[in-house]
C-alpha cells in the first residue's frame, strides 16, 4: 500500500469517460487511474480549482456539519479493492473514542479526504485488481 495525492481529473477524448488520476507521493510507485462519473469529476475538480469561476457542490454543505461534530477524527482513505474495473474504498475514522471503517466509493472518499486534508492510500494495482471470471 502506498500514499497518493489527487493529480487531476480528465475527460478521456476517445470514450468521453472521466478519469481520476492519483499520483504516488513517493515517485517510485505507480499512478492510478480510476474511472468516475461526470458529477464526481466536477466535485473533485472543484476541490482543486482556485479561480473565481469555481463552482460549489453538494459536498460543500457537509463540511460545516462535520466541523460541528465533537470527537470525530478522519484518519485516512484506503482504496483497497478493484473487481472487474470497479474500485472500492474505505474511510477510516474515530468518533466518540471508537474506530470506524466506512465503505465508500473512491470518488466520494476522495472529496472528503481533500476537504479534511487526510491521506489517501491505494493498494498496489496488481494486488487488488483481479478480474473474476
Amino acid at each position: 500500500m502506498y500514499e497518493v495525492k489527487v493529480y487531476k481529473v480528465m475527460r478521456e477524448p476517445l470514450t468521453s469517460r472521466y478519469l481520476l488520476i492519483l499520483d504516488a507521493v513517493d515517485q517510485a510507485e505507480e499512478s492510478v487511474l480510476i474511472p468516475i462519473g461526470k458529477f464526481e469529476a466536477e466535485n473533485i475538480h472543484s476541490r482543486k480549482c482556485t479561480g473565481t469561476g469555481c463552482r460549489k457542490s453538494a459536498y460543500d454543505m457537509l463540511s460545516p456539519i462535520l466541523d460541528g461534530l465533537d470527537n470525530v477524527t478522519f484518519e485516512k482513505l484506503v482504496i483497497d479493492n478493484c473487481d472487474c474495473g470497479i474500485y472500492k474504498a474505505n474511510l477510516f475514522m474515530t468518533a466518540g473514542g471508537k474506530d470506524f471503517r466506512i465503505d465508500c466509493r473512491p470518488s466520494d472518499g476522495v472529496v472528503l479526504a481533500m476537504d479534511r486534508n487526510i491521506p489517501i492510500y491505494v493498494k498496489h494495482p496488481h494486488e487488488c485488481c483481479e478480474i473474476n471470471n
